[in-house]
């Protein structure tokens, strides 16, 4: 779920751009009274833009960038001299006046660079494999000493053998190699 925090001062600008953002179809857009509040907010969503000027009630947007969980952008929305003189690098700026398909166009590109890398970053984690026990990691030793030994295998040869019966099989590392330590014990 991505969620769209807007963070000016007091006044119409907030709910102008909330307005435009929600009449597109960016639904889950909230506006904000300052960065403490939208720090308190991006903790309960994976994926986010938080748009505000240079300078919030409480903070200034730089003061934000070091808090910033990962899959979360600022968007600044400034006067053109405040950009120019305070954007940090990798910040996306819309300048003030700005007409609504700028704004609009900018949020769409960086959400859809944000699930991008969201969506991969969920697929390395799940590549990622899994942390054995102690006790699977035994059995998997176990499992290769007695190849190493039955077969005059190198521990790389036997390790192969394992990985490659597991695949062909379609069972786990540790299952497999309790399979071989099974068969030697008949």
């Amino acid at each position: 779920m991505t969620q769209i925090l807007i963070a000016f001062p007091a006044g119409s600008m907030s709910e102008k751009i909330r307005l435009l953002l929600l009449h597109a179809g960016f639904t889950d857009t909230q506006i904000v009274s300052g960065g403490g509040e939208a720090l308190r907010n991006m903790r309960e969503q994976n994926i986010g833009i938080l748009i505000c000027p240079v300078r919030m009630k409480d903070m200034d947007y730089t003061e934000i960038l070091p808090n910033l969980p990962a899959f979360w952008r600022v968007l600044l929305m400034d006067s053109a001299k405040n950009i120019a003189s305070r954007r940090e690098d990798d910040v996306m700026a819309v300048e003030l006046p700005a007409k609504g398909a700028a704004i609009l166009d900018t949020v769409a590109m960086i959400l859809g660079e944000l699930e991008y890398a969201f969506r991969r970053e969920k697929k390395k984690e799940k590549a990622k494999p899994k942390k054995r026990s102690p006790e699977e990691q035994k059995m998997i030793d176990d499992a290769k000493a007695l190849i190493m030994d039955r077969n005059h295998l190198t521990e790389e040869e036997a390790f192969r053998y394992i990985q490659k019966t597991s695949m062909d099989t379609g069972r786990s590392m540790v299952e497999t190699a309790e399979m071989i330590l099974t068969f030697q014990e008949m």
